[in-house]
C-alpha cells in the first residue's frame, strides 16, 4: 500500500465524525438508563436506542474511517472530499428526527430515513466513484464496493417500514425488518469490518496478511447470502431467509477460520490497548455468533437479546474503539508531526496516545460489559444497571481520552 498524506483527507476536515462517533457513544451508553432492559426487542424505545447507536456512533465512526483507510487501500484520492464538510450535518439532522418517529410520532421517521438515505447516498456515491480510479483493485476493495450497496439497500428498506408504520403501505414488517437489519448489521458493517480487518490486524498486530484469494470465499459467501435475504420479502417462502442464514454462518466460519491463521502467525504480541480491545472484541464476537446460531434452533428471544447486545456493545463498540487508538494518532502524527521530522523534535507515535487513561477505559468497558451481559443473561436489573455505570465511565473517559489526542493546532 501507497501510504501517503496526499491520498486522505485532512483530519481537520474529519475531527468532527471522530468527535461526534465518541459523544453519541456516551450518550448511548447513557440512554440505556432511561430504557426499559426487560422490553421486547420490537419494543420502540430498544428500536429507537439501536439506531441511536448505530447512526450516531457506528456510522460516524465508519464514515470517520473509511475516508482516511479507503483511499490508502487503494491507492487513490477522493473524488470529492469536500463533502465530509457537509455530510455530518445531514446524519445528525436524520438521526434526530429518526429518534423522534420512535419517542413521538412515527410520521417523523419518514422524514430521518429521508434525511439518512440523502447521507448515505452522497457517502457512498463519492465513494464509489472514488474506488473507479483505484489502483488496488482486490477483494478488500470488492468487499467496500458491495457494503455500499447494502448501505443504501438497508437505509431504503427501512424506509419502505416507516411507510408501512404510517399505514401508507400494506407490508409485512417482520421480513421487511430482517432485510433492513441485514442490509444494514451483515452487509454494510459486518462486511466492511471483515474486508478492512485483513488489513489492520497484520498492520497493528505484527501478524502476517493472508491472500485477497482466501479472503474472497468470505467475501462472496456473506454478499451473496445478504443478497438473499434482502430478496426474500419478495417471495412468500421461509427457504431464502434458511438459504441466506446458512451462507451467513458459513461466511462467519471461513472468516474466523482467516483470523486464527492471521493471529496465529504473529511474531511478537505486544499488549497495546488496540491488542486488548480487539481481544474482548473478537471473542464478543464469537460469543454473539454461538448465541445468534443457537436462537435459530429455539427462537428464545432472551438469547436473542443477549446476542445483540454482546455483538453490538462488545464486538462493534471495542472495535471501534480499539482502532480508533491506532487511527486516529496516526493521522494526526502523519499529517502535523511526520512534515516536521527535519525541523524539530516530534513525537514518537505511540507517545501519542495517553496510555493511563486509555488503559482505565478499557478496564471501566470491560466490566460494564461482563456485568450488563450477565444482568441480560439472569434478568437482574441490579446487575445490568452496574455495568451500564462502567460502560458510562469508560465512554465518558474514552471522549476525553480522543479530545486530547486530537487537540493539537490542526
Amino acid at each position: 500500500m501507497n501510504i501517503s498524506p496526499d491520498l486522505s483527507p485532512s483530519i481537520k476536515l474529519m475531527k468532527p465524525y471522530f468527535l461526534f462517533s465518541a459523544f453519541f457513544y456516551l450518550l448511548s451508553m447513557l440512554w440505556l438508563f432511561f430504557i426499559n432492559p426487560h422490553a421486547a426487542l420490537d419494543n420502540f424505545q430498544i428500536v429507537g436506542w439501536v439506531h441511536l447507536y448505530m447512526i450516531g456512533f457506528v456510522i460516524f465512526a465508519i464514515f470517520s474511517a473509511m475516508a482516511q483507510l479507503g483511499v490508502i487501500v487503494a491507492e487513490t484520492k477522493h473524488y470529492h472530499v469536500k463533502i465530509f464538510k457537509y455530510l455530518w450535518m445531514f446524519l445528525i439532522f436524520g438521526l434526530i428526527f429518526i429518534l423522534l418517529g420512535f419517542y413521538a410520532d412515527v410520521v417523523f421517521l419518514l422524514f430521518g430515513g429521508v434525511i439518512v438515505l440523502i447521507a448515505m447516498s452522497i457517502y457512498s456515491i463519492e465513494f464509489l466513484l472514488t474506488l473507479k480510479s483505484a489502483k488496488r483493485k482486490t477483494s478488500i476493495t470488492k468487499a467496500m464496493k458491495m457494503s455500499n450497496f447494502f448501505l443504501l439497500l438497508g437505509v431504503i428498506s427501512g424506509i419502505v417500514m416507516a411507510f408501512g408504520l404510517n399505514g401508507v403501505l400494506d407490508i409485512n414488517l417482520h421480513t421487511i425488518l430482517l432485510a433492513h437489519t441485514f442490509g444494514l448489521v451483515v452487509g454494510f458493517v459486518l462486511l466492511l469490518i471483515m474486508g478492512i480487518s485483513i488489513i489492520l490486524i497484520p498492520m497493528f498486530g505484527s501478524a502476517k496478511r493472508i491472500s485477497d484469494n482466501e479472503f474472497s470465499g468470505s467475501f462472496f459467501t456473506l454478499s451473496f447470502g445478504v443478497m438473499v435475504m434482502i430478496l426474500s420479502p419478495l417471495f412468500a417462502t421461509s427457504y431464502l431467509k434458511n438459504i441466506a442464514y446458512a451462507l451467513t454462518i458459513i461466511a462467519t466460519l471461513l472468516y474466523l477460520y482467516q483470523l486464527f491463521k492471521m493471529t496465529a502467525s504473529r511474531a511478537k504480541i505486544t499488549y497495546d490497548i488496540w491488542t486488548k480491545s480487539m481481544y474482548v472484541g473478537f471473542s464478543s464476537f464469537i460469543i454473539a455468533f454461538i448465541l445468534l446460531v443457537s436462537f435459530l434452533f429455539n427462537e428464545n428471544e432472551l438469547i436473542l437479546k443477549l446476542g445483540m447486545w454482546i455483538l453490538l456493545v462488545g464486538f462493534f463498540g471495542f472495535l471501534i474503539i480499539g482502532n480508533f487508538y491506532k487511527i486516529i494518532p496516526f493521522l494526526v502524527w502523519f499529517q502535523i508531526y511526520s512534515p516536521l521530522i527535519e525541523e524539530r523534535a516530534v513525537p514518537m507515535l505511540h507517545e501519542m496516545v495517553p496510555e493511563k487513561s486509555a488503559n482505565m477505559q478499557w478496564i471501566f468497558s470491560t466490566s460494564g460489559l461482563l456485568l450488563s451481559s450477565v444482568g441480560v443473561a439472569v434478568q437482574n436489573i441490579y446487575i445490568y444497571y452496574s455495568g451500564i455505570t462502567f460502560l458510562i465511565t469508560g465512554a465518558l473517559i474514552f471522549i476525553i481520552t480522543i479530545n486530547k489526542i486530537l487537540k493539537v493546532k490542526l
